[in-house]
């Protein structure tokens, strides 16, 4: 692992049927990083026009989201966010977030795994 302060982790949440724009959006990038999404589901800040959200034991509804997930160098994570949120965009209530995270240490598997069985031999 390496101590890498300029790394950053872009993280978005959007909706399911978005996610072929957001994959071409993210292609078109001279640098393309790579990227997971993972099936969630969750809540946003309300229900209706300005209305909020009480929950009840049986009536619990939530929304399906792909969540993308990506570690880039801190100087593209902007223009990701905004390729993404470009993407992602159907101008509708619970288009979805996107937000970054400093990432502290990186390592790919491949090449920290080999230090690691060259120490140990």
């Amino acid at each position: 692992m390496t101590d890498n302060a300029t790394m950053t982790l872009v993280t978005a949440l959007i909706r399911p049927h978005m996610e072929g724009h957001v994959v071409r959006a993210l292609h078109d990038l001279p640098d393309f990083p790579g990227f997971t999404f993972d099936e969630v589901r969750g809540q946003g800040r309300g229900r209706g026009q300005g209305g909020a959200y009480v929950s009840t034991d049986t009536d619990l509804t939530y929304h399906q989201f792909l969540e993308l997930r990506l570690v880039c160098r801190a100087e593209l994570a902007d223009e990701i966010c905004d390729r993404i949120a470009s993407a992602a965009w159907t101008g509708r209530k619970g288009d979805g977030v996107v937000f970054t995270t400093p990432v502290r240490a990186f390592g790919r598997i491949r090449e920290v795994g080999r230090r690691t069985e060259k120490r140990d031999a």
